[in-house]
């Protein structure tokens, strides 16, 4: 065994057991505070999802498109692509604290009754995350096995699938928390904010050089996808503030007072001020270190949005959960990385070929 390789078989060691102790926190927290346990799962569970699907989504947009961006952060993308089927795991503790989670699973006067009997209960929750998870574990496991012109058509193919399957776990996942209220606009925010994720994860993950011109057209993809996370989230806030419609504007009166209203302002001056700001700058888009850095602070501010967007229904221990579960949850996924996960689904060909 190679020292390189023992090095790695030691960070999965150590990686396992620190989600095992987070695990068994979260566990104690379950008991104590089964709500705020429940809330702080879903946080780690969608923080991490969106990078997870974010990846895969690059990867189909790239076997379409081609360019060096994706050939310098390949490895970053790929390992985390194939981790995707790791999901249907995570979502069993969601798929159990469905009663804790979501109001319409005690059927409130508020949801219409043949909204609660066709669309928002258990089974056809479970349903709908099934069917996108077990889709995008296949496209996970699938693309990198097909190259030429079928893995193109695969790619378009997946990535219509995509299209169609995230407005409905966005409405699942984070919406249906505080039905009755909607957004129309809310599928597309979550899909670009899992381009945002993905970026951010594998700016600091791939093997970049500070020298490579391709660290720019990352910098400015990661400029471009906040951007529009920006543009998206602030004109569904304008449309809601000028319709001044009562059954939308409680969402947001839950959520304007402290520790929520703090969140907020995090997650904004994280994820869209400063990285905005920095990434203008070419000497901070053009170069791996600055951009990693970028990249990080990012990190930390979808962490945040995920916490408002999903905590507020739930006691304020839900933030120690959430932040337990991001934590535990990564782990997990670091030791699944160093396990050697992305071999399971790897191809004669790069995965990139066209």
């Amino acid at each position: 065994m190679s020292p390189r390789h023992q090095r790695r078989m030691a960070w999965r060691d150590a990686a396992f057991v620190g989600a095992a102790w987070f695990a068994l926190a979260l566990i104690v927290l379950a008991v104590l505070r089964p709500h705020a346990a429940a809330a702080g799962w879903l946080i780690g569970f969608t923080f991490w999802a969106q990078i997870l699907i974010g990846s895969l989504t690059l990867i189909m947009i790239h076997r379409l498109t081609s360019g060096r961006w994706g050939e310098i952060i390949a490895p970053a993308l790929q390992t985390a692509a194939a981790s995707v089927p790791v999901l249907l795991v995570l979502a069993i503790p969601v798929f159990i604290a469905l009663p804790l989670l979501y109001p319409w699973s005690q059927r409130p006067d508020a949801i219409k009754p043949d909204v609660l009997s066709y669309y928002l209960n258990a089974p056809s929750y479970i349903g709908r995350t099934l069917i996108a998870l077990f889709g995008w574990s296949a496209l996970a496991l699938l693309l990198p096995r097909i190259a030429g012109r079928s893995g193109q058509i695969l790619a378009a193919l997946g990535l219509v699938f995509h299209a169609l399957i995230i407005s409905s776990v966005a409405v699942d996942w984070y919406l249906s928390l505080g039905a009755p209220f909607t957004s129309s606009s809310f599928g597309g925010s979550v899909a670009v904010s899992a381009l945002v994720g993905a970026l951010a994860w594998a700016a600091p993950s791939a093997p970049m050089r500070e020298d490579d011109p391709a660290v720019g057209d990352v910098g400015a993809l990661l400029l471009a996808t906040i951007l529009g996370i920006t543009y998206i989230d602030f004109m569904a806030v304008l449309v809601i503030w000028y319709g001044d419609i009562p059954r939308e504007e409680i969402w947001f009166v839950a959520r304007d007072h402290l520790p929520w209203s703090a969140l907020a302002i995090a997650a904004f001056v994280l994820t869209s001020l400063l990285p905005v700001l920095a990434l203008l700058l070419s000497r901070v888009r053009n170069r791996a270190r600055p951009l990693r850095l970028v990249a990080g602070c990012v990190l930390v501010g979808l962490a945040c949005y995920d916490a408002y967007l999903v905590a507020p229904p739930s006691p304020g221990a839900a933030l120690g959960a959430a932040l337990l579960a991001i934590v535990g949850i990564g782990l997990a996924l670091v030791g699944c990385f160093a396990s050697g996960i992305e071999n399971l689904v790897s191809s004669r060909e790069p995965a990139n070929a066209r």
